[in-house]
């Protein structure tokens, strides 16, 4: 049996978002690894039940940053392979003080980048990070980030799609049924945009089924400008929309896709780089999608042909999209399902352990 790798993901509470099916995704392709997932303890009972992993109870685990810190230290100290799932500035100095404290390189540690690590706070750790960048491994799920990993001075980076997994079977296109915007309700991506479109159809009299997950963006609380405009859609008194005010299960969130028109009209400056899930699932699921031009979503339709991108993230540029790609469902839907496969492998779990496994 090969050594164990620990996920390092406090965040990691309940089974209905992105933490959860990133590690189940690759539990699946464990194989004889283990994977030992240090979690928030609610993600207990479910961690138990997926395939390949197990919960780890030898560290702290109160969710909070230096319970995390210690279970860095802890890996680093013991010589552990390790995977952050979601790094930024503060792991990298984790990493990097522990190696120093302990004298060693900290050559296991694989840090996973959803992002480029350039905001303020990520700054503010960089002095700290030196023994971090110079040993250890570096993710980055598109090429983007790792050019600006590479720029800021780590020396390991390697570029590995997205872990996720495609449909159990192959999709075949279907009738178009619904629009779906799926995920937390979030201004960048497009919350305003759809509420502004369920006036204007409620005005107009159309009657399309709009399915809208309007589910916190926080674990208790809306962003404060999101709670606005969730209200303004729920007010909308447009007919055809579907609300969920809690996220739905996996199985049911996964269903939405077929004989969907996904609608994801995410902001460029946060996605001009970074990998959407909700698309990426979308995809992998044939269902076809409207996306912003020039962002990660939006590579990926046009790519293969989709769906749309849209310049102007404005309701009148969104509609003019959906209409055509109503238009002509049976070109679209066979696009998005032949990309599905394509996809599938591209993503396979498979790749991310055999870098971390290296």
């Amino acid at each position: 049996m090969t050594p164990p790798i620990l996920i390092i993901e406090p965040n990691l509470r309940n089974p209905s978002g992105h933490y959860a099916e990133f590690v189940r995704a690759v539990g699946t392709r464990a194989g004889d690894t283990v994977l030992e997932v240090y979690a928030h303890p609610e993600a207990d009972a479910m961690l138990r039940e997926m395939p390949g992993v197990q919960v780890c109870t030898n560290a702290p685990r109160t969710g909070q940053s230096l319970a995390e810190w210690r279970t860095i230290a802890r890996a680093v100290k013991n010589d552990n392979t390790f995977l952050v799932l979601t790094s930024d500035g503060r792991h990298s100095a984790a990493v990097a003080i522990a190696a120093a404290v302990n004298s060693s390189n900290p050559d296991k540690a694989c840090l996973f980048f959803h992002r480029a690590p350039t905001t303020v706070r990520d700054r503010f750790f960089l002095p700290f990070a030196g023994r971090a960048k110079e040993h250890a491994l570096a993710i980055a799920p598109t090429a983007i980030v790792a050019a600006a990993l590479r720029a800021s001075g780590w020396q390991r980076v390697v570029c590995v799609p997205y872990p996720a997994l495609g449909a159990a079977a192959p999709p075949h296109p279907v009738p178009l049924s619904h629009l779906l915007m799926a995920g937390a309700a979030r201004l960048n991506k497009g919350l305003d945009i759809i509420s502004e479109l369920a006036i204007q159809w409620a005005q107009e009299g159309r009657t399309t089924p709009l399915f809208v997950q309007v589910s916190k963006k926080h674990a208790a609380k809306h962003g404060h400008r999101e709670a606005g405009v969730v209200e303004s859609l729920l007010a909308s008194g447009y007919t055809g929309l579907v609300t969920d005010e809690t996220p739905p299960g996996r199985p049911e969130y996964l269903k939405r896709f077929t004989g969907a028109l996904v609608l994801a009209p995410y902001a460029r400056e946060q996605f001009a780089s970074q990998v959407s899930g909700i698309v990426l699932d979308a995809l992998l699921h044939g269902a076809p999608v409207i996306a912003t031009r020039g962002t990660w979503p939006g590579d990926q339709v046009e790519r293969f042909d989709a769906g749309i991108t849209i310049t102007e993230r404005t309701p009148a540029a969104l509609i003019a999209a959906i209409d055509t790609v109503i238009a002509d469902w049976p070109t679209y839907a066979a696009n998005a399902c032949a990309a599905a496969q394509i996809l599938a492998q591209e993503h396979d779990p498979r790749h991310l352990l055999d870098v971390i496994r290296r």
